[in-house]
């Protein structure tokens, strides 16, 4: 081998060489895109899920009180309202055997006040809940914050993905290699273009 036909190859192999290892640093830093992108999504999904998890807890704990203190003091109307109702009979029973007018008058102004204070009850109740159902954050507006966070983060992921493609594309050269052309070029300056024009046909050729 003469010594040009030798520092030719040589430098043909450093070239190589470079190329591989430019490809593989190219890769090397396409996985640290993708390693990057991965806890990015990671920390963000943990970080909106956290305060997910606290908004719809605080939504049901803040509720859960009043609403068991409310259902009580509900069946305590109730109850009130059917010993009212056996009070009321037995005073009709009464007046009916006595024909008491006022004993009856006295019965039913205290009846009277008893509904009063009852129906109270029940209004404080209804406030109570309207509290609850009219809380700073409903379970649909928690969801709805959770989705808008991830739909924000989601656009930071979006862009990190684009730049892992970019880097995935400039790796990918898909142009032919300029050596080509220039054996090409060289054939026919050496005469022998029939042989470039002749040579897609050569395999058909044997065959026939």
């Amino acid at each position: 081998m003469s010594e040009q036909c030798f520092e030719e190859q040589e430098l043909l192999d450093w070239t190589m060489a470079r190329t591989i290892k430019a490809t593989k640093q190219g890769l090397k830093e396409a996985n640290s895109l993708v390693h990057s992108l991965k806890e990015l999504v990671w920390t963000d999904l943990k970080t909106h899920y956290h305060a997910f998890d606290e908004m719809i807890q605080s939504r049901l704990n803040e509720s859960e009180e009043t609403i068991l203190d409310a259902t009580k003091a509900k069946l305590a109307i109730v109850a009130g309202i059917g010993v009212m109702r056996k009070d009321f009979e037995k005073a009709q029973r009464r007046f009916s055997r006595s024909n008491n007018v006022e004993e009856l008058k006295v019965f039913l102004r205290e009846m009277a006040d008893r509904i009063h204070r009852l129906r109270e009850a029940n209004n404080k109740i209804v406030d109570s809940l309207h509290a609850v159902l009219n809380h700073n954050l409903t379970a649909v507006e928690v969801v709805e914050k959770f989705a808008s966070d991830i739909q924000r983060s989601a656009g930071t992921w979006e862009r990190n993905g684009r730049e892992i493609d970019e880097s995935i594309l400039e790796l990918c050269d898909e142009n032919e290699p300029a050596d080509l052309a220039e054996l090409e070029q060289f054939i026919v300056k050496q005469g022998y273009a029939a042989l470039l024009e002749q040579a897609p046909h050569s395999s058909s050729d044997e065959d026939a």
